[in-house]
């Protein structure tokens, strides 16, 4: 099983979105996440969502938006794409 950890940090986004947490699982950096401020979110309906800023190696999702509607989900879909990595390997 994959120990997801998450740390939190504020993002030097420059807007309101900078909220965020650096994401390792079994001590590697694999993403980071920020969380979609009320102030630039809440007329498209994803304030409060957090959004997968950067990733790296199984958690790289170009340029595709990831959102998750908190953070066990984001903890959920790292461990899952770490994990099928790890058996592919």
């Amino acid at each position: 099983m994959v120990n997801i950890t998450l740390q939190q940090v504020v993002i030097g986004t420059q807007s309101p979105d900078a909220e965020g947490r650096l994401a390792y699982a079994d001590g590697k950096l694999v993403a980071v996440l920020v969380r979609l401020s009320d102030e630039l979110h809440a007329a498209d309906g994803l304030a409060g969502q957090w959004c997968v800023e950067a990733g790296f190696g199984a958690c790289d999702v170009g340029v595709l938006s990831v959102q998750f509607p908190g953070l066990e989900a984001a903890r959920n879909w790292i461990a899952e794409r770490v994990s099928m990595t790890s058996l592919a390997a």
